[in-house]
């Protein structure tokens, strides 16, 4: 979950890095908690789309592979990357 948490703060600087280059509000950072469980996500409020990942998909049986990055981060990467 912490190696989770790093990336996703650094597509946010990514993409907060991009408003201030281009000084616009184009990204937001999408971030909720709930008692133990989160949602981050990035919105393009250009496209009007959006990435989002729960760790309510972390719970459970399921067993995260730590080595890997989850889709949903790389659809994050892609939308400030392809901006």
């Amino acid at each position: 979950m912490k190696k989770i948490a790093q990336k996703f703060d650094e597509i946010c600087a990514k993409a907060e890095a991009f408003n201030k280059e281009n000084k616009t509000d184009r990204f937001y950072k999408i971030y909720e908690q709930r008692k133990r469980f989160v949602t981050m996500g990035l919105y393009d409020s250009v496209t009007k789309k959006y990435a989002t990942f729960d760790t309510v998909n972390l719970t459970g049986n399921f067993r995260y592979d730590n080595h890997t990055v989850p889709q949903e981060l790389y659809d994050m990467e892609r939308l400030v990357k392809y901006a």
